[in-house]
């Protein structure tokens, strides 16, 4: 499985756990883990704060793909 793909996934759960906040959680825990300079953790939580913004985005931007 890529690490990309456990990023969504990572997102979803929170989307399905967190609702409409799911986006403040994962920013919650990156900014816990910058903290404690631990990295890597921080960069991946970003990355799952970022793919839940966009799972919970209204409406598609002006440059996003609709399917």
């Amino acid at each position: 499985m890529s690490s990309e793909r456990q990023i969504w996934e990572a997102a979803m759960l929170l989307v399905r756990r967190h609702g409409e906040e799911a986006a403040e959680v994962a920013g919650r825990e990156a900014k816990k883990h910058g903290r404690d300079e631990d990295q890597l953790t921080y960069v991946v939580w970003c990355w799952i704060a970022r793919a839940t913004a966009e799972l919970i985005k209204a409406e598609p931007g002006e440059c996003d793909r609709v399917h």
